[in-house]
């Protein structure tokens, strides 16, 4: 609906707006005044979460489009490469971003945000991540330190503002000989320099296989999950908020506070 999906981007904007304000106050010294934004900001987040859990779809405009009523179709290799990838972006998602670290032969680590990444294995611990050529045809850094030296760390963010734009900002080229970590003053870990200190939590992988897409620029790369690093002793129990990109530009949190349970895996 597209009313409630404006309400929700209204009501997130507020949230953000309030979160700022709440620093500010915070550095001035303005304490007095932080409650009542504190209080404005829980409200709007339980407004904003039962409006995405659907229990206020009474208040919208219904529209019950389904497959029953009328219908037509589509031929997927006939529609223009814009009208397919919004399409199926927008169809398949919400889906994790990751920052994919890599690191060349001789040393320069590389660091590039990705969606087209799946676990497709639990046991063994296997994901996919698919690696096109960039708009001017050259293959990707990422692609080339991952058959040079077969290494990769997976970073999974934060949803917020910060983050966006870094992910925004290592979207761009940069020459290959430069670092994104060094460029935009990224921080590491020093068990990994692959790592960011600001990652929700990563994975370390392995590439294991290489398979070239049919009629496609694009390659395939099988990862085999070898560690994961999370915040803390203990893995966490429930899901874990993190940065996602819905259709080719959006990024947004996921999940939201609706939810429903099923007695066995999917």
């Amino acid at each position: 609906m597209e009313g409630q999906q404006h309400v929700i981007e209204f009501l997130t904007k507020c949230i953000e707006y309030a979160d700022a304000s709440i620093q500010r106050k915070q550095k001035r010294g303005e304490l007095d005044e932080i409650p009542q934004w504190e209080t404005y900001r829980e409200f709007t987040r339980h407004a904003l979460d039962e409006i995405q859990a659907g229990e206020l779809n009474r208040w919208f405009p219904q529209q019950s489009l389904t497959l029953g009523k009328e219908h037509s179709n589509h031929d997927l290799d006939h529609m223009e490469h814009n009208s397919r990838s919004l399409f199926l972006s927008n169809l398949v998602s919400p889906r994790p971003l990751v920052m994919l670290g890599t690191e060349s032969i001789d040393g320069i680590r590389n660091l590039a945000p990705y969606t087209s990444v799946s676990i497709v294995s639990n046991s063994p611990p296997l994901a996919v991540i698919s690696l096109s050529v960039n708009r001017d045809k050259r293959i990707r850094d990422s692609l080339i330190n991952l058959r040079e030296n077969g290494k990769a760390v997976l970073n999974f963010l934060q949803p917020n503002q910060e983050n966006a734009r870094l992910v925004e900002e290592t979207s761009k080229q940069i020459p290959r000989e430069e670092s994104e970590w060094d460029h935009f003053s990224i921080e590491s870990l020093d068990s990994n320099p692959l790592i960011m200190k600001n990652a929700s939590m990563a994975i370390e992988a392995e590439v294991v296989a290489e398979h070239g897409l049919p009629d496609a620029i694009a390659t395939l790369i099988v990862l085999r999950l070898t560690k994961l690093i999370v915040p803390g002793e203990n893995l966490p129990v429930e899901s874990v908020h993190l940065l996602c990109q819905h259709g080719l530009n959006r990024l947004m949190a996921t999940p939201t506070a609706w939810d429903y349970n099923i007695e066995s895996n999917v």
